[in-house]
């Protein structure tokens, strides 16, 4: 299998505005924006599109880490609304089109402003209604999951040069500050299992052995999604062991 072969089997490509990285803080606070956007007018609910992180890992390829950080750009801009029904388990997402029709003017006037000799290639801003069957602004495209080969290219080679080398972050011994969180949260309902009771096993596993992690968040997903499987294992060799008693037990009665 070649290398074009494999890249069918890991997924679609994901289509963002690589011009809003600028003004939104950064190339992943436009992906995930490019994305959130895509979704807006599919939403079935008032409080915007409903995603969980792993969802929007698996179509951004934002880490959970990196999601929080870009949510927040967003927030802090008053571009993204952001509302969680704890008792649901449940985070919606909404685009606030007036806000995001005032940062892209405003970052274009602040464009306007700057001497030619420092001006950027920025195209131009313009308004646009957003969910509107045309857009008059040559500054957006339409948001599609089908991108060329040619795009895919042009995406990832503007990450590379927007990203800065991020610093190599240490692994550390268990902090008495973490706790489980929302995503946690997520990941036990979803497997049916205790969430405190596994949060107690993992921190005397870790305790006890002096395990370190670059990511205690991650650490502790992993841990979650083992005990699930494990409790699938053991459910399943539970049948299995009553069933063969139940054929003995029926051997017996016969003799």
């Amino acid at each position: 299998m070649n290398a074009v072969e494999t890249l069918t089997l890991i997924g679609r490509p994901n289509a963002y505005y690589p011009g809003l990285a600028k003004p939104l803080g950064g190339v992943n606070a436009a992906v995930l924006f490019s994305q959130l956007f895509y979704w807006q007018d599919k939403a079935s609910s008032n409080l915007g599109v409903y995603k969980t992180r792993d969802e929007l890992e698996d179509e951004t390829g934002l880490t959970h880490n990196e999601q929080r950080t870009a949510i927040k750009k967003l927030s802090d801009k008053g571009i993204l609304i952001v509302t969680e029904k704890r008792l649901d388990h449940k985070t919606f997402y909404k685009i606030d089109n007036e806000k995001v029709n005032e940062v892209l003017a405003n970052f274009a006037t602040s464009i306007n402003q700057t001497p030619r000799s420092e001006e950027s290639n920025c195209p131009e801003v313009d308004n646009v209604e957003i969910g509107a069957t045309t857009k008059s602004s040559s500054y957006y495209q339409e948001i599609t999951t089908k991108t060329t080969t040619e795009t895919t290219t042009e995406n990832t080679n503007n990450i590379v040069i927007a990203d800065k080398p991020q610093k190599t972050r240490k692994a550390t011994q268990l902090s008495d500050s973490f706790k489980p969180n929302e995503h946690h949260s997520e990941i036990a309902n979803e497997l049916n299992i205790n969430l405190n009771d596994e949060f107690i096993k993992f921190k005397d596993y870790c305790l006890a052995n002096g395990k370190k992690y670059v990511d205690w968040n991650a650490g502790f997903n992993n841990w979650l999604r083992n005990a699930g499987k494990f409790k699938v294992s053991n459910q399943r060799n539970n049948k299995q062991f009553m069933t063969r008693s139940e054929r003995n037990f029926e051997v017996m009665r016969d003799l």
